[in-house]
């Protein structure tokens, strides 16, 4: 008996990548001759597409895996990650953060990232789309296709100095600029370090409850499949007022590259923690590197865990780094007398 076609849900692609990385990937199935069974149908919205999941009229829907997180998911489930894209996002100007001019202005539409430049450079003013909008004359088209255009515009007509983008949403604007990666920059400690928004460069396919797994395994990527669970497992358990506020960002990694890292670092505790009496390598195999991080509004103070231990225990590493997180998030937002100005809770909760 012939399988039936593996039909897929394609909403509109929102910026983000997701649909141009899923469109090449059947693309080379195509070429290799493993699309037979493979149909995909284009939805003009993300909530037909779900409709259509939802009374079976197709087996998968395609979508960012943030969406995923923060949607209803009553009904639906997991059935593959794509690979993950490149997470970190770009900065858009004439030269890296470091070297822009004093009291350089820049648009950012993430939080989280406006306090990491806020700590890389203080004097750097960084400001919401929200701000930008207040300020400027408003693009006629606020879907990402018309922000970036406009920010562009901004930038050269010299109104700012640049801008803070994911690196999906700037590959499909086509704009030809300087653009400097924020990256974590593990092995270099002097430089600034930005850990990207929880779920960056990650893109689910989602089935009805019971769908069989085995048939989506030609999309599934391992080690993006982990990453995603174990930072979904961390979002889920912060508070829903500073999800925004705490970038996780879950990465399976080989000992070589952490030791050549930690040496370049000069980071000796993380060396002989993977080193025996002999000062070999103990323990052998890959593993699953948890990092988490939030900032204050002016950038100053930071709540960060770092952790790094075997795959196969990454769901006991995801428990003590959650429990270490709410022992840490507790000091540090506890209220405390003779504050001048904002207490501390106020200065990690601010909307800015």
């Amino acid at each position: 008996m012939q399988e039936k076609a593996l039909c897929i849900a394609i909403p509109p692609e929102d910026g983000s990548g997701t649909v141009d990385q899923f469109l090449r990937k059947l693309t080379n199935l195509e070429e290799k001759g493993d699309a037979a069974h493979l149909e995909s149908n284009i939805f003009k919205t993300q909530e037909s597409a779900l409709q259509a999941l939802n009374e079976a009229k197709v087996d998968l829907i395609l979508l960012p895996a943030e969406v995923w997180a923060t949607m209803n998911q009553h009904g639906l489930e997991l059935a593959a990650t794509l690979p993950r894209r490149e997470a970190t996002w770009v900065l858009i100007s004439e030269d890296k953060a470091e070297y822009l001019p004093k009291n350089a202005l820049l648009i950012c539409p993430n939080r989280m990232l406006r306090r990491q430049m806020r700590r890389a450079r203080i004097d750097i003013h960084t400001m919401s789309l929200e701000d930008a909008f207040d300020r400027f004359e408003k693009p006629q088209d606020e879907a990402w296709s018309g922000l970036v255009p406009w920010m562009e515009k901004l930038r050269g007509e010299g109104e700012i100095d640049g801008y803070i983008i994911d690196r999906g949403r700037w590959a499909a604007a086509g704009i030809r600029a300087r653009r400097h990666t924020l990256g974590m920059h593990r092995g270099n400690p002097e430089r600034a370090h930005f850990i990207p928004p929880t779920f960056s460069g990650l893109s689910v396919l989602l089935s009805r409850k019971g769908f069989p797994y085995e048939r989506t395994n030609i999309f599934n990527d391992k080690p993006a499949e982990i990453a995603f669970t174990n930072e979904l497992e961390l979002w889920s358990r912060i508070p829903n007022s500073i999800r925004d506020l705490v970038g996780i960002h879950v990465e399976q990694r080989g000992i070589g590259t952490i030791l050549r890292e930690a040496e370049a670092s000069e980071d000796l505790s993380l060396t002989e923690s993977f080193m025996n009496r002999d000062g070999r390598v103990a323990k052998r195999g890959t593993r699953v590197e948890i990092r988490m991080e939030t900032l204050n509004v002016n950038g100053k103070r930071t709540i960060a865990i770092e952790r790094t231990g075997p795959l196969e225990y990454a769901y006991e590493e995801i428990v003590r780094t959650m429990l270490e997180w709410d022992e840490l998030l507790a000091v540090a937002l506890e209220k405390r007398p003779n504050k001048d100005d904002l207490t501390l809770v106020e200065q990690f909760l601010s909307p800015y």
